[in-house]
């Protein structure tokens, strides 16, 4: 009798409680402290009239060509647009604009952060979803706690939060669709609101569709009836909205989502990959260690079970292990989809989503430490690797917390707006139109933009544009002048310009100087003395 109580005692911890509280402590101060500065970094940078990336400027003229009739229209003329993406973010971006009477820069940016937030809270909410039901809850609830800040405190998403882009909404979208698939697996009916957010996220960011594949899969094992009432909702739904908008742009948004937005593979960008795994290496650890715990401690139960059916019944029955499958085949699905990145012209963003994902597997992680700090008996006791882990997300958020803000100093920083704010002036001022990487500086100047060049320098190097009409009407001087980021020999201005481009540019507008942090290119003669002493 006492040797069978014995064996059946918990084990008590390798590791001190104070160990576990001291890592706690340290890592969700550090977090809290970059994501609180984050904030108020947030408060300003959402107000800045100037560009903070270089897609902005087109999703703002997208939008306002969409609700002017002039959506999705063909490219073989001037001026050209292509559209990237569907329209859920610009008539969003554009109804809030107009019911509050706010710049649609400013509205797209605040779009993008609140998605942001969003997302941090759906990590933290999945995390402590598929949590042991015998974990201590106040564990679960540190451990989710962790997850959510660890998102906000990623300098991916920092970046992608303040911009106005789609990337974010998108992202909140099929988080929230994949909450309510969660929800679906106890209550069947939340599988609609699931495919309705599904179908949104999708006409966000046609690229969304690793969070249905990961909801529906699960269900068709453990709620059949429902996955099948999700999937046809979802086709349903978007078929009829698809055909809405094929019918309204004459078929113009199938040339543009799929004939136009068809970029050439660049497999150097791979590289990409293995340097954000580099930079955010304690992030990845965590996120490691928090998925081979929760995938040792679950797999062990269905390996004893002689056939699938018995498997698929156990899963059936356990909505906890439901909602890590679900969450381990989004992840599953992000992580193939990171070869995405090699898109001629990608962006880290391409790996933001899956980095998000990810985040949920730090809330088991952690939560191991922090049963131990508020004193909950384990049968396997943590190790001090699972104890560590809180502390290992705040050194890279403590490094961030004491740096200094990134940017120019002062009085750099105030000569650039300067600059900028005399550029602005010049272009408001220009006779005619402007081709400029700073599409932003074109808006806010009441001037259109007529031509991206990024899009169509991919466009003309692949065969899927003629560009020769538009290297014509540089060689006729069109145009009041070019904006570039960067000049001949630099990847990014060669990337966006092809020689033959080039070379007219060159050819039309010889005479160059700097501006705001831009290069001006300029006709041999200037009309008038706006550019003097620029350098």
């Amino acid at each position: 009798m006492i040797a069978g109580e014995f064996a059946a005692a918990p084990v008590q911890p390798r590791v001190p409680a104070w160990a576990a509280r001291l890592s706690l402590g340290f890592g969700f101060a550090s977090l809290l402290v970059v994501v609180v500065r984050f904030l108020m970094i947030s408060a300003s940078a959402v107000r800045s009239p100037y560009q903070r990336d270089y897609g902005e400027g087109i999703v703002w003229q997208q939008m306002r060509l969409m609700f002017a009739g002039k959506g999705y229209a063909p490219i073989d003329g001037f001026p050209a647009i292509v559209f990237h993406y569907p329209p859920l973010y610009h008539l969003i971006v554009e109804a809030l604009s107009t019911a509050t009477g706010s710049s649609a820069l400013l509205i797209g940016r605040l779009l993008s952060l609140m998605a942001t937030i969003v997302c941090a809270v759906l990590v933290g909410l999945m995390a402590a979803a598929f949590a042991p039901r015998e974990q201590e809850r106040t564990a679960a609830i540190i451990g989710s706690a962790f997850a959510g800040l660890a998102v906000l405190s990623l300098p991916l998403v920092q970046t992608w939060a303040l911009v106005m882009r789609v990337d974010m909404l998108a992202i909140a979208l099929s988080l929230v669709g994949t909450w309510f698939g969660i929800r679906a697996i106890g209550r069947p009916c939340a599988i609609y609101a699931a495919a309705s957010c599904f179908v949104a996220a999708f006409f966000t960011k046609q690229t969304s569709v690793a969070a249905p594949a990961a909801v529906f899969a699960t269900l068709l094992l453990v709620r059949p009836a429902t996955a099948l009432r999700g999937i046809v909702t979802s086709v349903a739904l978007g078929s009829l909205i698809l055909g809405a908008l094929f019918v309204a742009t004459g078929g113009g948004i199938l040339r543009h989502l799929i004939l136009y937005n068809i970029n050439r593979f660049d497999f150097v960008s791979l590289a990409i990959i293995p340097a954000m795994i580099e930079r955010e290496f304690l992030f990845f650890a965590a996120v490691a260690v928090g998925l081979g715990h929760v995938l040792s401690r679950r797999l062990a139960a269905y390996r004893e079970l002689p056939s699938w059916n018995d498997k698929r019944t156990r899963l059936a029955g356990s909505p906890s292990d439901a909602t890590l499958l679900i969450v381990l085949l989004y992840f599953a699905a992000k992580t193939l989809m990171t070869l995405l990145v090699a898109k001629s012209g990608a962006n880290a963003n391409y790996l933001m989503e899956w980095m998000i994902v990810g985040a949920v597997f730090i809330g088991p992680a952690v939560s191991e430490a922090a049963a131990l700090a508020v004193g909950s008996r384990r049968e396997v006791p943590p190790s001090w690797l699972t104890i560590l882990v809180p502390a290992a997300l705040g050194v890279p958020a403590l490094a961030m917390a004491i740096a200094p803000a990134r940017g120019l100093p002062v009085a750099a920083e105030r000569q650039h707006r300067l600059e900028l704010d005399r550029l602005s002036a010049i272009v408001r001022a220009a006779p005619r139109p402007i081709i400029s990487d700073d599409m932003v500086i074109l808006l806010r100047s009441g001037k259109d933009v007529l031509w991206e060049p990024a899009i169509f320098g991919e466009l003309a190097s692949t065969g899927a544009w003629d560009e020769r009409p538009f290297v014509a009407l540089i060689r006729a001087r069109r145009f009041s002048f070019f904006i570039t980021e960067g000049d001949h020999g630099d990847p990014q201005f060669d990337s966006r310009y092809t020689p033959a481009v080039a070379a007219a540019l060159y050819t039309a507008y010889p005479r160059r100087c700097r501006l705001g942090g831009y290069v001006i290119h300029l006709p041999a003669s200037p009309q008038d003395d706006a550019f003097k002493n620029c350098r």
